[in-house]
């Protein structure tokens, strides 16, 4: 009975993530702007054809990460994402397959660089003798992944997640950690053909050695040096497919 229920669970929970994922990408193509009334939990049950209850439980995941507010005999209404939305609305829709906009990657990743390289000089401060142990194991994991040739998407963020917990803020692991998510996708694409791991793991180590010897400056300008790059790659891919900039940007490369 147990595996019949945790199976009723799960065919659930794959339903209101698919239906979620349906709901974000209808509001993205058609527009809807900040404050517009969406259609109604009627209309959008029948639109999807998913029952009442689904649809509801859809709309209280997209209602949590703020992307929509319910009114009480009002209707559904678009919140100024930008300015009102949560990270997790960010994350969930990368999960969902839902691309990030052009704009959002580039935002993402200005925000990401400046919170990474801040967070290696603190690291470099308050990293113990645990932190260092974690730094290592993850650059072991990295070239295990190397030698096995496998993609080094899973070590690479092993590894910048290792530095943020450094730091000792856990509110700061959190938010780095939300980048990896949201990227997942991409970084995959990125480290796929296997051409771009042997010099990321030679950064990951000299920025390992940096902090482990507290030096500073050293280390946040050799995470200053490893994210531009991948951002110049990055960004000479939005730039090669402008027209596509929209729709295929689901994450970015780390």
């Amino acid at each position: 009975m147990q595996n019949v229920a945790e199976q009723g669970r799960g065919a659930r929970e794959d339903e209101r993530s698919a239906l979620v994922g349906r709901i974000l990408t209808f509001i993205a193509q058609r527009g809807f702007a900040p404050g517009e009334r969406l259609p109604s939990e009627r209309d959008l049950a029948e639109r999807f054809g998913f029952g009442r209850n689904a649809l509801r439980e859809a709309l209280a995941v997209l209602e949590t990460v703020r992307v929509i507010e319910r009114r009480p005999n009002s209707g559904i209404f678009l919140r100024a994402v930008a300015r009102h939305g949560s990270l997790d609305a960010l994350v969930l829709s990368a999960d969902l397959g839902v691309p990030l906009t052009a704009a959002e990657v580039e935002e993402v990743v200005e925000l990401r660089r400046l919170m990474e390289v801040q967070g290696t000089a603190l690291a470099c401060e308050r990293r113990g003798e645990d932190d260092l142990a974690r730094i290592a194991e993850a650059l072991a994991g990295g070239e295990r992944c190397i030698e096995a040739g496998g993609n080094f998407a899973e070590p690479d963020a092993e590894f910048h997640l290792a530095v943020a917990e450094a730091t000792g803020n856990r509110v700061f692991l959190r938010v780095v950690n939300s980048f990896y998510l949201i990227s997942r996708t991409r970084r995959r694409h990125y480290f796929a053909d296997g051409s771009r791991a042997a010099l990321s793991q030679a950064q990951h180590r000299a920025m390992g050695e940096a902090i482990a010897a507290r030096d500073a400056a050293r280390a946040a300008e050799l995470m200053r040096g490893h994210l531009r790059g991948v951002e110049s790659y990055w960004r000479e891919l939005l730039e090669r497919r402008p027209a596509r900039a929209e729709t295929s940007t689901g994450g970015m490369p780390a």
